[in-house]
């Protein structure tokens, strides 16, 4: 831990002045709202294998000659799911003579110190919930880790913008050629119009959340308000994992989909969207994310946990994306 300026500010010595963990604050935390637009299923198995069938037209004109017509296909599906861990290891004896002694504690095994609780609760199970949004499950590409030093952020699963350019790459998922986003919002409220209203028509009527990053969410309900002359009221709906929803979306304008602007995109200007039930999150060991093993070794505290996530798609063909953002 790094208390220097506590130290400075304090002096290295504990005094009882009241204080107490109503007087740690600190910034808020971005949770984990992306996972959100996907079903969950919980399963052992690390990936989630299906198959998409599909068979072409067979309905033809009737003559007595045998013609058969079509062949179903079958195409597979595989959803990855991905290990993750995190490992701590603080000394909380180096409080004790600090303006944060009142952490500390009397027991010869520090796990039982204040300290831990509150640092489990109040900062790594919330960051553990930031990392995954913001690095990981949109942004990720897997690398494989040495062995030796942390892996670096981003790493640690293929995230929805690395499967997506996969499937583009491949030819399963065509994008939307609409060009580079506009800066003007009424310009960009008529590029998401463009997008929602060009969606192969199979879909069309099927509603879905237009995934994009914060900023173009906001500068679509701006441009929105100024083309309609509207005062636009995002409104809170719920997703498709059944969970309360943490973000909010605002309609398209003849359209049954609506824009939502995620975390975890930054600032990548790719938009994209499929229905609910195309889109699969997979999770393992679940009841650990929510938990650390706790160890006390020399005088240290060692925290870690692990367990397995993943997101994915069943029919790459009902994705619908934009033209950007394709070479990460």
């Amino acid at each position: 831990m790094t208390i220097a300026a506590i130290i400075a500010e304090f002096g290295a010595y504990y005094l009882n002045n009241g204080q107490n963990a109503t007087r740690l604050v600190r910034l808020l935390f971005r949770p984990a709202v992306t996972e959100q637009l996907f079903v969950p299923r919980v399963s052992d198995d690390t990936l989630y294998q299906a198959s998409q069938t599909r068979l072409g037209r067979i309905l033809q004109p009737f003559h007595k000659n045998w013609t058969p017509l079509g062949a179903l296909e079958a195409l597979p599906i595989v959803i990855k799911q991905f290990k993750m861990k995190a490992d701590l290891e603080e000394t909380p004896d180096d409080l004790e003579a600090t303006w944060l002694g009142f952490l500390a504690g009397d027991s010869l095994n520090r796990t039982e110190w204040p300290f831990v609780r509150w640092f489990i609760e109040v900062h790594a199970l919330p960051q553990i919930q930031e990392d995954y949004e913001l690095n990981e499950i949109y942004l990720g590409k897997r690398v494989e880790p040495n062995g030796t030093t942390p892996g670096a952020a981003g790493t640690a699963m293929d995230g929805i913008r690395t499967q997506i350019n996969g499937f583009i790459t491949a030819g399963r998922t065509t994008p939307v050629v609409l060009g580079a986003i506009p800066t003007d919002p009424k310009a960009f409220c008529e590029y998401v119009e463009a997008f929602a209203h060009g969606t192969l028509k199979r879909y069309r009527n099927v509603p879905m959340f237009m995934s994009m990053n914060e900023d173009l969410a906001l500068r679509y309900a701006i441009g929105r308000d100024a083309k309609y002359n509207l005062a636009t009221t995002p409104v809170v709906t719920a997703t498709p994992d059944g969970n309360d929803p943490l973000t909010t979306s605002v309609a398209i304008q003849h359209s049954r989909q609506r824009v939502i602007g995620l975390p975890s995109m930054g600032d990548s200007p790719k938009i994209w969207m499929t229905p609910a039930d195309n889109a699969i999150r997979l999770a393992k060991k679940t009841q650990n994310m929510g938990q650390f093993q706790v160890e006390s070794v020399d005088r240290k505290v060692k925290l870690f946990t692990d367990f397995y996530k993943g997101v994915g798609f069943l029919i790459p063909q009902a994705i619908f994306t934009n033209d950007q953002d394709l070479d990460a």
